[in-house]
């Protein structure tokens, strides 16, 4: 427990409105440095309360030189350590790569609401506006400063509107301690889903196995993504829904018809409350299609199905339910395609949502993510890419393994971590056939298995494996990035003229793709397409002006065998590269 949560802290620190830092008998000990009061909000809103040196010096002096700011830092922590000394000089411990603040003993106001469910303590200014008037001319700063405000400002808006956090922290408190936080790390909404009893007509056993089989596996789709409640209804009978005071947000069901050799099932989504339709997707064909070729047909209508419902959960609502557009939205989806947005910015935010959650919650989704986020790094350029970050990036996949998540989505993030980032592409082969099994619906998980035996030149499994990840993904928000895998597979198999038609297709859906331009820029090249070939490199150097460097290219390719390595870099070539 943090000192947030206990309030047995003996110092206390004020981050809504002014900056304060006070001992034990309210005596200010606030540091007099804008840098080094700017350095304990840092770590007082840090994951843990630790950061590194590098990540610190990056958002105090972005613009100074290495040793420059290296020397910074260290005046800001002399003081900082100075200004904690009068309380205990052990609450900032710092080694050569990091500083580390000791939550257990210092209590934080913005930590406890947030850890407290939303309850305020007596003395805490709800309109209060996070760290007012502590001005650090640094963009670096700036950013994140501006993320954080947005958070505070989410967070408040719920209380004051009476949202989960507010309904389940109840009235302010009257003493000045902040009160403890429930023993379980729970997230601020939870998503429940109620599954009710299918509707079948004709071909009873089979009509109620595929219309059970579809049902379950949306459920576990969406449970890939987010911890979502799922509540089994369908023991209540098979009437219409009702709506259900204070349980699920939505409904969900089939209809199911069978005439001969023919099925026609329906999928139908309620939201809870108003007991209206949201979703209804339908599809007919023979009985016999539902099974074969592993339910494929069937995985399709699945993943269709989950798409569908991941925009209705993550859009903002005003009705019965009170759904919202803010943490009970289906956090992987989101973080997945913010992920892909490729926008530095938003990859910088995303990351830092992903701390947050990694500290609130334990799932192994989440730091999968975290993990995954380096593959950026490598492949399209975004964040930095050092010793030392692959050090932190091994480290922490390697945790995720040693726990044995059983989430797919996890799974395929480490298996490419592991693959792609690490090199480890042994240990990658297991970890994606275990993913595979897990949950064979999801398109994410095949299309990063066609990336791996892509690298481990097997392009007839890949082929397979990007085709099943296409055909899953249509409705993704992120489906370019699977046809960017069929595009990878069709040039590294001498199919140029469909890679350019795949790339093309992608790259109107994210024109900043690197990926996607960097594999139909070399069948360009394989093709002779001189001028076309051209604008592209033009686009694609402007995004990664290192790409220039044959070195680099290789990096950002990585491909193991050197004869794809090759054929790849004689097309560059020929492209004018």
């Amino acid at each position: 427990m943090t000192g947030s949560e206990t309030g047995s802290g003996s110092a206390r620190l004020h981050l809504l409105g002014a900056l304060c830092l006070t001992d034990a008998e309210g005596r200010d000990i606030t540091p007099k440095s804008r840098k080094a009061q700017a350095l304990l909000a840092l770590l007082a809103l840090s994951p843990r309360g630790t950061r590194t040196r590098i990540w610190l010096r990056d958002k105090l002096w972005s613009e100074s030189d290495e040793g420059r700011a290296s020397g910074s830092l260290r005046q800001s922590v002399y003081e900082l350590k100075r200004a904690l000394k009068a309380v205990d000089d052990t609450l900032l411990t710092t080694d050569r790569n990091a500083l580390c603040l000791d939550l257990d003993r210092l209590w934080v106001d913005l930590r406890a609401i947030r850890e407290g469910g939303g309850r305020l303590p007596a003395g805490v200014d709800p309109g209060a506006d996070l760290l007012e008037g502590l001005d650090i001319p640094d963009e670096e700063f700036e950013d994140w400063l501006t993320l954080e405000r947005s958070a505070w400002a989410r967070l408040r808006d719920e209380i004051g509107s009476g949202g989960p956090a507010a309904r389940k922290a109840g009235p302010p408190t009257g003493p000045a301690r902040p009160t403890a936080a429930p023993a379980a790390r729970r997230m601020p909404r939870g998503i429940e889903i109620g599954l009710l009893p299918g509707i079948v007509h004709g071909g009873l056993r089979s009509g109620a196995f595929i219309g059970d089989y579809i049902i379950e596996s949306v459920a576990r789709a969406l449970r890939d993504y987010h911890p979502v409640q799922i509540v089994d209804l369908r023991e209540a009978g098979a009437g219409a829904p009702e709506p259900r005071q204070g349980e699920p947000d939505f409904l969900i069901r089939t209809r199911t018809l069978v005439v001969g050799d023919t099925v026609s099932v329906s999928f139908l989504v309620y939201e809870n409350g108003s007991n209206s339709l949201v979703l209804s997707q339908s599809m007919q064909t023979r009985q016999k299609d539902f099974y074969e070729d592993e339910f494929a047909l069937t995985n399709q209508f699945v993943a269709q199905n989950v798409d569908h419902m991941a925009k209705i959960i993550g859009s903002t609502r005003d009705g019965p339910t009170g759904i919202r557009n803010d943490y009970s939205a289906l956090i992987g989806y989101g973080v997945l395609a913010g992920m892909f947005d490729l926008d530095p910015a938003r990859m910088q935010a995303t990351t830092e949502v992903l701390d947050r959650l990694n500290e609130r919650t334990e799932n192994s989704l989440f730091p999968s993510l975290s993990a995954y986020a380096s593959s950026f790094a490598l492949g399209e350029n975004i964040g930095g890419w050092d010793a030392e970050r692959r050090e932190r990036t091994e480290a922490l996949a390697m945790d995720i393994l040693q726990d044995n998540p059983f989430n797919s989505i996890a799974l395929a993030c480490i298996g490419h971590v592991m693959g792609f980032v690490l090199d480890r592409h042994d240990i990658a082969a297991e970890i994606f056939g275990r993913a595979v099994k897990l949950n064979p619906m999801q398109a994410f998980v095949w299309d990063h298995l066609a990336l791996h035996e892509l690298y481990c030149g097997d392009l007839d499994r890949a082929r397979a494996a990007s085709e099943r990840a296409v055909n899953l993904g249509k409705y993704s928000p992120i489906s370019y990035t699977y046809e960017t895998t069929a595009c990878m597979v069709a040039m590294l198999t001498g199919d140029h003229a469909r890679a350019v038609q795949l790339g093309r297709c992608a790259l109107v859906k994210q024109p900043r793709f690197n990926a996607a331009m960097r594999y139909t820029l070399a069948a360009l090249g394989h093709l002779g397409e001189g001028d076309a070939a051209e604008t592209l490199r033009a686009d694609l150097l402007a995004l990664d002006p290192g790409f220039a460097d044959r070195e680099t290219r290789e990096m950002r390719f990585r491909l193991p065998r050197r004869e794809a390595c090759d054929h790849v870099l004689e097309g560059l070539a020929r492209a004018g590269c």
